[in-house]
């Protein structure tokens, strides 16, 4: 298949490497990161993107010079979860949009939905580390990080404004600072950088073992209907509240 993919930038070296073995064609634009932050203006940045796409007038994408009908693309993947219903109305007039039925993309390091909300059940108060989050996350928490942001929120709005901006960035209620490792990706100064901050802001430390599957199985084109959503061309992505797990579904404009 042929496959274009929208993908937040927290995924660079793990898409990155997925996509340059795939049989599939996968060309990616990479998003910053931080716009789940702002779920209207998440959604606002992909919808222009998408429509881009289908019109021909994404500068980021290949195009023929001739009118090559197989070489156009199959799908649009979405590299992202829910995130804050940032992809809520999302559709394409052209394509079908395919995309993960997770909360976010802590579920695609991890291998599946069901693992991480295994590990949420029983580990309140996480912020998860790895090497393309720490490489292209607007805010870690860390030392370094606070050490900056303070530096700025003190020259604005003075010390006092400076330490409530702060602990607005890290509440009370984070307990813990979780580097995810996978088999294929070996950065021991990431770890270390994730335990640095564990050590420097108080709480615990922990590596779990992350998984590549699920993420493979996205650009590889394993859509089963358990993991994955596929709309049809007009159709758009809606939030699912019910108990049936899907997380997103899709519906007629």
């Amino acid at each position: 298949m042929r496959l274009k993919m929208l993908a937040c930038k927290v995924f660079f070296r793990e898409v990155s490497l997925i996509a340059a073995v795939s049989e599939n064609y996968v060309d990616v634009t990479y998003i910053r990161q931080g716009l789940h932050n702002t779920p209207d203006l998440l959604r606002k940045v992909l919808q222009a993107e998408i429509d881009k796409i289908d019109n021909g007038d994404d500068v980021y994408t290949y195009k023929s010079r001739y009118d090559y009908k197989e070489r156009d693309f199959d799908a649009i993947l979405l590299g992202y979860g829910l995130c804050s219903n940032g992809l809520v109305g999302l559709n394409s007039k052209k394509y079908p949009l395919v995309a993960p039925r997770t909360h976010d993309c802590i579920a695609l390091f991890l291998g599946s939905h069901q693992t991480y909300q295994d590990y949420f059940n029983t580990h309140g108060g996480t912020y998860w580390y790895n090497a393309s989050w720490i490489e292209n996350s607007s805010f870690m928490p860390s030392e370094e990080s606070e050490k900056a942001l303070s530096a700025i929120y003190t020259e604005r709005y003075g010390e006092e404004g400076a330490q409530f901006l702060l602990e607005q960035e890290w509440p009370d209620s984070y307990e813990r600072c979780v580097y995810i490792k996978w088999d294929e990706m070996n950065f021991p100064q990431y770890e270390k950088y994730t335990k640095d901050a564990a050590d420097y802001l108080g709480v615990n430390f922990d590596v779990v073992q992350g998984d590549s599957g699920m993420l493979r199985d996205f650009i590889n084109g394993n859509w089963d209907e358990d993991r994955f959503l596929v709309t049809q061309p007009g159709q758009k992505i809606i939030a699912d509240y019910s108990d049936s797990q899907q997380i997103i579904t899709a519906e007629w404009q």
